[in-house]
């Protein structure tokens, strides 16, 4: 069982440098939120937000990240533009989601 779990540990590790690399030159921000930002264990997922400008829908956005990037576990990701998450960014939900968030990468604004 720890060799599972220290497996899964890094199969989580390396998904989370592969989403950085994969999407930070297309990307404003990702976040890891969730379990997997307290603890890593074979119950543990990966919460990520994504920040991007684009002109695609939601769920045609979604589609995309998750081909793109075919993660070896398991993966919630929510994906929006700027201005549609500073409309929900005052929500419960995502009120946790920016208290908890670990930034994995921030587009420099300089």
């Amino acid at each position: 069982m720890l060799d599972k779990r220290k497996e899964y540990t890094q199969l989580l590790q390396m998904s989370v440098k592969r989403i950085v690399s994969e999407l930070s030159d297309k990307v404003e921000k990702i976040s890891l939120f969730g379990s997997f930002s307290k603890r890593s264990d074979l119950f543990t997922d990966l919460d990520i937000l994504i920040i991007m400008k684009t002109e695609k829908p939601f769920l045609e956005r979604l589609k995309e990240i998750y081909s793109l990037l075919s993660l070896p576990v398991d993966a919630d990701i929510l994906c929006y533009t700027p201005e549609e998450f500073e409309k929900i960014k005052n929500r419960g939900f995502f009120k946790k989601i920016l208290a908890e968030e670990v930034i994995l990468y921030e587009k420099r604004t300089d």
